[in-house]
């Protein structure tokens, strides 16, 4: 498997046709993603809020579930704006899988990464999900949810196919920024949901990895040692080493699939499991990683 063929997370299966209508270069992506999917924090924050038929949207795992409910909600062709109502109601992981999808299909190397940017509220690095997509010999980011309207409200003024490497850091390298005091814990983690601090970052350096080696979990999943983390709000000193030890590993990211699962080898205590404990609804509940086709 290479970072061009589908994961089992990003493959549309049979809604394939219907991804075809949307553009297949990652600095269109955006602007088009914009017209069906919208973050469910940001519906909130425009007064609209998650009609609670869609508040599952952001737990569907994978774009064959994300586009059967989008095309429950309205069979029209997804380069057709819809009214609110019928949007998908998703995150940032959202937005990524499907760029993922449509670019993969497309031919595009393409893998999820997971880290924090600096440009979503001002002197906080906010929990966010890429794409990195291969052009020219280098990987770039393409942040798929800053179409129009959120590039405007959030006044980003950079290309979001090509979001500055400044402006992003992966849960690796924010985990090495911590430990070196670089980074404040207290200004790195989901600031709409209050949730902040090392073991947030080191959570997240178990989720890069599994991106990099294409097993796109969501954003609340947590395995292994990070189930602890999230219990106990805290990384013990062990983990810390080991976590020390895996974040230097990925940092700078390996440039292939085969690297990653080379470094996912050395680290077994990190890979992602088949079944997962996900936070939602207050509490962790255990799930499978990979969900039934709709």
């Amino acid at each position: 498997m290479t970072y061009s063929e589908h994961s089992f997370w990003s493959d549309p299966k049979g809604y394939a046709t219907a991804l075809t209508d949307l553009p297949t270069t990652p600095d269109a992506l955006p602007d088009a993603l914009e017209e069906f999917l919208i973050h469910h924090a940001a519906a909130r924050a425009m007064g609209f809020g998650v009609p609670d038929y869609a508040e599952t949207d952001r737990s569907l795992r994978s774009v064959a579930r994300l586009l059967h409910t989008a095309f429950g909600r309205d069979p029209r062709s997804l380069m057709q704006h819809r009214d609110l109502p019928h949007y998908l109601y998703g995150t940032c992981h959202d937005f990524s899988l499907i760029a993922a999808s449509v670019l993969r299909s497309a031919g595009w190397e393409v893998r999820l990464r997971v880290g924090f940017v600096d440009y979503l509220k001002p002197g906080y690095w906010e929990d966010h999900w890429v794409c990195e997509y291969r052009a020219e010999g280098e990987w770039r980011l393409l942040d798929g949810q800053l179409g129009r309207r959120a590039r405007d409200g959030f006044g980003i003024a950079f290309d979001p196919a090509d979001v500055p490497r400044s402006g992003f850091l992966s849960g690796p390298e924010m985990w090495l920024a911590l430990r070196s005091g670089e980074v404040d814990p207290d200004r790195c983690g989901v600031s709409f949901a209050g949730i902040a601090g090392a073991w947030f970052a080191g959570s997240n350096v178990l989720k890069d990895l599994a991106a990099l080696t294409v097993v796109e979990v969501l954003p609340w999943d947590f395995w292994g040692p990070s189930r602890v983390f999230c219990e106990s709000q805290a990384v013990d000193s062990e983990s810390a080493v080991r976590l020390d030890q895996l974040a230097a590993a990925l940092t700078p990211a390996p440039d292939s699939l085969e690297d990653a699962l080379a470094i996912s080898d050395r680290f077994p205590w990190a890979k992602p499991t088949d079944r997962v404990w996900s936070f939602f609804d207050g509490r962790l509940h255990q799930q499978a990683v990979r969900p039934e086709t709709p």
